[in-house]
């Protein structure tokens, strides 16, 4: 799991296409050249959005951003963002099963 989303380490968006995750890597691998711990951790979000298992996590991770744009991109975000929790839902028990009241 990660402590920062690999998005934000490689200063991406989710979503972001594989040409832009390759050149964010290097690009972030060039600045970060005297630093041992941050190219680790420029290598790690790499190798995370390249595997498509981490990249479903990484996404599923990745916070939304707090407000959305008024425009199509943002509905188009927000209707990606409720079709993947419709899909991590599952993973949660009934509240109603449980014995629990939410009224």
């Amino acid at each position: 799991m990660f402590t920062d989303s690999p998005y934000d380490v490689l200063g991406l968006e989710v979503g972001a296409s594989d040409a832009d995750i390759r050149a964010a890597y290097h690009r972030a691998m060039r600045s970060a050249q005297g630093d041992r711990d941050l190219r680790d951790r420029i290598s790690r979000a790499n190798k995370a959005l390249r595997r498509p298992a981490g990249r479903h996590e990484a996404d599923l991770l990745t916070p939304l951003p707090v407000r959305l744009p008024p425009d199509e991109g943002g509905a188009a975000l927000l209707a990606e963002a409720r079709q993947r929790m419709a899909e991590v839902s599952p993973l949660f028990p009934d509240p109603a099963s449980l014995g629990v009241r939410l009224d």
